[in-house]
């Protein structure tokens, strides 16, 4: 038994009656969007603070992760030095598990290091600073989440 305060879980004696796997598929239009980018000449990356295994497994089916691609954690990217990232930035397909700190960072060295044009879509109120730090910033859904 294990105590959990006033009560007590048995440690021992279960059974696994299923196991269940969600997917969030890919909203119609995805990939031709990403295909019409990347024909347009933009270099399209994905910066989320989701899972890593996720965001890469649907990164790969939008095309946007290639073989040569890097995807890379938030942290990982920001505890580098400034020429590492330097060495790094323009193969970054995929930055999961970041942070908004993260995000205005990648934002940040792309339109400094590289004196790049940065636009970045966002749909929560934790995409803020990268939205403004950006070139261009498109939020979405601001009726239900007022960014």
């Amino acid at each position: 038994m294990v105590s959990c305060g006033w009560f007590a879980i048995p440690d021992r004696g279960y059974t696994l009656l299923a196991v269940v796997g969600i997917k969030d598929p890919v909203g119609p239009g995805v990939n031709d969007a990403v295909q019409t980018c990347l024909a347009a000449g933009i270099t399209v990356r994905m910066v989320t603070g989701d899972n890593t295994n996720t965001i890469e497994a649907i990164a790969k089916e939008c095309r946007i992760l290639t073989e040569y691609g890097l995807a890379i954690e938030g942290t990982e990217f920001c505890s580098r030095s400034l020429d590492q990232m330097k060495e790094i930035i323009h193969k970054i397909q995929v930055m999961a598990q970041s942070s908004p700190s993260d995000n205005h960072i990648l934002v940040t060295h792309l339109k400094n290091m590289f004196k790049e044009v940065v636009a970045v879509t966002g749909d929560g109120t934790n995409d803020a600073p990268a939205l403004h730090k950006a070139d261009i910033g498109l939020a979405m859904g601001i009726a239900r989440i007022g960014v």
